[in-house]
């Protein structure tokens, strides 16, 4: 994990949004992001350890960042150059001038996410990445008082049937191929 690489992605979504964001959709939207990018390209964006929530699956790196949680005085100087709590959201503090920790692909996950569903409102997100298998799998354990599950891995290559799923555009083939590679051999 790279505090840099999350920053950026976490900016990115801020600047193609044009306005303070909430913790929550932020993470929504890195999760729809991660998950495009896995499923394309057998790679994560934030190469961050995803839970299932109550309110769905969270990049819990992502979040501590979001929840201005500092892992060092390095972290938060960097941090709090772009990044600011406004109130409940988070905001922009500095642009960045180049993205250049995140790769032509890396953007083309965040766009995909924001084009897909940057427009929906906070709790309309949670209900949209419950139908995801990544939460779906730990429906049942969260609602008797479990507070976490980790994501597995292979889920991010999982396609959800729901209506209007933007990840059905994706082949199928290109999905397969790219789970192959990432876990290195047929799963």
């Amino acid at each position: 994990m790279k505090i840099n690489t999350l920053v950026q992605s976490i900016s990115f979504i801020l600047e193609q949004k044009n306005t303070a964001l909430d913790k929550l959709s932020i993470l929504k939207l890195i999760f729809f992001a991660d998950k495009y990018h896995m499923m394309k390209y057998a790679r994560s964006i934030t190469n961050d350890t995803y839970y299932a929530m109550q309110y769905g699956p969270v990049a819990s790196n992502v979040k501590n960042i979001l929840d201005f949680d500092f892992i060092g005085d390095d972290e938060k100087v960097y941090i709090e150059k772009y990044l600011f709590k406004d109130g409940n959201n988070i905001n922009i503090r500095e642009k960045f001038k180049n993205y250049n920790m995140l790769s032509e692909t890396d953007k083309e996950a965040l766009e995909f996410a924001y084009e897909n569903f940057g427009e929906y409102k906070t709790f309309d997100l949670v209900d949209i990445t419950h139908k995801f298998y990544e939460w779906k799998r730990f429906e049942n354990s969260l609602k008797n008082g479990l507070t976490r599950e980790k994501i597995l891995e292979e889920d991010f290559f999982t396609l959800t049937d729901f209506k209007n799923n933007p990840y059905k555009n994706i082949p199928t083939e290109l999905v397969e191929l790219s789970k192959e590679f990432y876990f290195g051999k047929v799963v």
